[in-house]
C-alpha cells in the first residue's frame, strides 16, 4: 500500500511538473518593426506609401508594426527597441542630430538589427558617403532616374532565397529605377529589364554588415504598385529575414493550383444547368472569363490587400480583397439582355472593423439605379470567427445598356468597402 501511495504521488508530481513546463514554455514574440517616414521628394505620396507598408507588413501575425512620421527618431535610442527599421524617406536637409542618427543606424545594423530600405530611401543622407555601406546602393542624381511610369515584369533570380519563398515573376505598375549605384557586395534577388536601354536593374537585394542584415527594394512608387500582391509578400518575408526569424515565414497563398480548385468548387455549387462565365479573385491574380468580363471601375481606384497567412477552411482567394474608403465598383461587360444571369459576391469583416455595406447596380450612364442589398453588417472573423459570406442575387437585365452593367459595393460603416470574390453565371 505504501509503495502504491508513493507511486501515485510521483505520478501527480510528474503531471504537475509537465503542466508547469508547458505553461512556462516560451511564446515566440512577433518581430517588432518600426516604419520611419515623414519627408520625401514632393512627387512621392509618402503617406500613402507608409499606410500601405503598415498594412502589408501588419498582414502577418508574426510582425508587430509601428509607424512614425518623424525621421528625427533616428537620433534617439527609441530605434533600439525594435528588431527591424523600415526606412521610407528622402531628406534634403540634415537632421537636427545628424551625426548621432548616422552613428545609431550603423550601430543598429552592425549589432544585429535589420534595416529595410524602400523606394527612394537610397537617396537619403545624400552627403553621407558611408551610407552606401549599410544600404548597398545609393542614388546618383547624375543618372537617369527611372523608366516612364508603366507596367513591367519583375523577374526572380534567387528563387531559393527565404525572401522569395512562394514568389514567382510578377507584373507591377511602377517606376523602374535605373539610378542606383554602389561597389559593395550585395545579393540581387530580383531584377527588371528597362524598356529604355534594355538593361537589367536590381529590384530587390540584400546585404549584411556586422551582425545585421539589410534589404532594399526600389519598388513601391504609389498605391498601384501594391496592387501586385507579390510586393507585400516580399516585404513581409524580408522583414522576417532581416530579423533572422525565417522560422516564422508563412507560405504565400496558393494562386495557380488553388485557382483551378476554386473554380471547380464554384462551378459545382451552381444551380443545375447554370454555366460559370466570369470570375475575379479580388486583390489576387485569379481571373476566369468566358464570354463575359468583370472590369474593376477606374472611377475610384481601389487598393489591393492580400494576407500573408492562411485560415483553415477559408479558400486562399478569400484572403485577398479589393478595398476603398467609399466604394468598390465593377463594370460587367458582354451581357445579353435576352438571357438570365446570377451574381455572387463574397465579403467579410476580417479585422473586426465594424463594416456594413450596401450593394447597388446602375446602368452604365448612371441614369438608373437599384439597391440589391441595403446596408448589411459583414461577418466578423477576428472576434467572432465568422467565415466570409457569399451574397447571391439575379442581375436586373432592364439596367443593361450595350451589354454593360455597373455594380457598386458601398461602405455604410467601418473603415472601407471590401470585396473578396465576384463571379457571374448564366442561368438555364
Amino acid at each position: 500500500m505504501k509503495n502504491y501511495l508513493l507511486l501515485l504521488v510521483a505520478i501527480i508530481v510528474f503531471a504537475m511538473a509537465s503542466h508547469l513546463a508547458v505553461a512556462q514554455a516560451p511564446v515566440e514574440k512577433p518581430v517588432r518593426v518600426l516604419i520611419v517616414t515623414g519627408v520625401d521628394y514632393p512627387g512621392h505620396p509618402w503617406r500613402t506609401q507608409a499606410m500601405l507598408l503598415r498594412q502589408e507588413l501588419g498582414a502577418s501575425k508574426s510582425l508587430d508594426v509601428r509607424l512614425i512620421e518623424n525621421i528625427e527618431v533616428l537620433g534617439t535610442d527609441l530605434i533600439f527597441d525594435y528588431d527591424v527599421l523600415m526606412l521610407n524617406f528622402k531628406n534634403y536637409d540634415p537632421l537636427k542630430r545628424e551625426e548621432l542618427a548616422r552613428k545609431n543606424l550603423v550601430n543598429f545594423m552592425t549589432e544585429g538589427g535589420g534595416l529595410m530600405y524602400f523606394h527612394f530611401t537610397g537617396g537619403a543622407f545624400e552627403d553621407w558617403q558611408a551610407f552606401e555601406q549599410i544600404v548597398g546602393r545609393v542614388w546618383n542624381p547624375q543618372l537617369r532616374g527611372h523608366d516612364p511610369y508603366q507596367q513591367f515584369t519583375v523577374d526572380i533570380l534567387k528563387k531559393d532565397h527565404p525572401i522569395m519563398q512562394g514568389i514567382t515573376a510578377f507584373p507591377i505598375t511602377d517606376e523602374l529605377y535605373t539610378c542606383l549605384v554602389g561597389k559593395r557586395d550585395i545579393e540581387i534577388l530580383a531584377t527588371a529589364k528597362s524598356s529604355v536601354d534594355g538593361k537589367d536593374y536590381p529590384m530587390a537585394f540584400t546585404l549584411t554588415e556586422g551582425k545585421g542584415r539589410g534589404f532594399y527594394t526600389p519598388l513601391g512608387h504609389d498605391a498601384r504598385a501594391f496592387e501586385s500582391p507579390q510586393l507585400g509578400q516580399m516585404l513581409r518575408n524580408a522583414a522576417l529575414w532581416c530579423a533572422k526569424r525565417e522560422n516564422l515565414l508563412q507560405p504565400a497563398p496558393a494562386n495557380t493550383d488553388s485557382a483551378d480548385v476554386r473554380l471547380r468548387e464554384i462551378a459545382g455549387s451552381l444551380p443545375d444547368g447554370a454555366k460559370l462565365l466570369a470570375y475575379l479573385d479580388c486583390g489576387g491574380p485569379g481571373r476566369f472569363e468566358q464570354g463575359l468580363n468583370i472590369v474593376v471601375s477606374e472611377g475610384a481606384k481601389p487598393y489591393r490587400w492580400q494576407s500573408g497567412s492562411a485560415i483553415e477552411g477559408v479558400p486562399p482567394q478569400q484572403m485577398s480583397v479589393l478595398f476603398h474608403p467609399q466604394q468598390v465598383s465593377f463594370m460587367l461587360e458582354g451581357l445579353d439582355r435576352s438571357k438570365r444571369y446570377q451574381m455572387n459576391i463574397v465579403w467579410w469583416d476580417f479585422d473586426a472593423g465594424g463594416r456594413a455595406q450596401s450593394l447597388t447596380v446602375q446602368s452604365p450612364d448612371r441614369s438608373m439605379i437599384r439597391i440589391l442589398r441595403p446596408g448589411i453588417s459583414l461577418p466578423d472573423f477576428k472576434e467572432s470567427h465568422l467565415p466570409p459570406r457569399t451574397m447571391t442575387m439575379p442581375l436586373p437585365m432592364a439596367f443593361v445598356r450595350d451589354g454593360k452593367l455597373l455594380v457598386n459595393v458601398r461602405s455604410e460603416s467601418g473603415p472601407n468597402a471590401v470585396v473578396s470574390e465576384i463571379w457571374i453565371s448564366e442561368l438555364p
